[in-house]
């Protein structure tokens, strides 16, 4: 059963069905109807079937003319819900193709989003671990708060032939996020501060080097989550 912001339903009898492409004469069709019968007929061909329940809230979204969504995939007997937020220029309607991605997407996330306090905690914990598995002249990096003089350190520890991570180290990114990320565009590594950029994967242009995930250059950063281990982190972006 597929529930929208609307209060409508749909029958698990769409399961078999795939929404139909947009016209001008359904133009005024909701997005969430479109959305909830595009997720209801991809999931009701997984094994939970028809016992997957998908909830679709509006939530408030900082771009101005986008209209954000929060879905929900639960299943009632045994499984915790999951939930994404999708986001749609008003007044279009998202197409066959995002539709699906959505749904993909809400099948895999496997926790609802975290309070502001557990969020905090569970940042500052991953940041903590991934500092900790860093030789001791590299964590005394975090200590420099001026950026150019935290700049000229980090180009001082790289000569010296400590790896160094540009984005994390020096620019301050969360140390999950981007591993996650980098994950997703399919980079098994990523190079050091002193090693020039790499082509993204598949995506090479005329003249550039294909990106090899199976030979890192000597010296580059292995992209993985192993520093967060055992904190129970399943979505870093939850």
């Amino acid at each position: 059963m597929v529930s929208s912001i609307t209060g409508q339903q749909s029958s698990s009898a769409l399961a078999g069905l795939s929404p139909q492409p947009t016209t001008p004469s359904r133009s005024k069709t909701s997005f969430t109807d479109q959305l909830a019968a595009a997720l209801e007929g991809y999931l009701a061909n997984s094994s939970n079937g028809s016992n997957l329940e998908i909830d679709i809230q509006t939530t408030q979204s900082q771009n101005s003319g986008v209209r954000q969504f929060i879905v929900t995939v639960k299943n009632p007997e045994n499984a915790p819900a999951a939930s994404l937020i999708a986001a749609a220029s008003a007044p279009a309607v998202a197409p066959q193709a995002t539709q699906a991605k959505a749904a993909t997407q809400a099948a895999a996330l496997p926790s609802t989003p975290l309070d502001e306090n557990a969020r905090a905690n569970l940042i500052r914990s991953e940041i903590q671990a991934y500092w900790a598995a860093q030789p001791e002249e590299v964590r005394k990096l975090r200590d420099v708060s001026d950026f150019g003089e935290r700049s000229m350190m980090a180009q001082n520890l790289a000569d010296q032939g400590y790896t160094i991570d540009r984005q994390i180290m020096v620019w301050g990114w969360d140390p999950m996020k981007t591993m996650a990320t980098r994950k997703m565009y399919g980079y098994h590594w990523v190079p050091s501060f002193n090693q020039a950029s790499v082509s993204t994967p598949g995506m090479a242009v005329t003249g550039q080097t294909p990106y090899d995930p199976d030979h890192p250059s000597p010296g580059s950063i292995a992209v993985n989550t192993d520093f967060a281990n055992g904190l129970g982190i399943t979505n870093p972006f939850a």
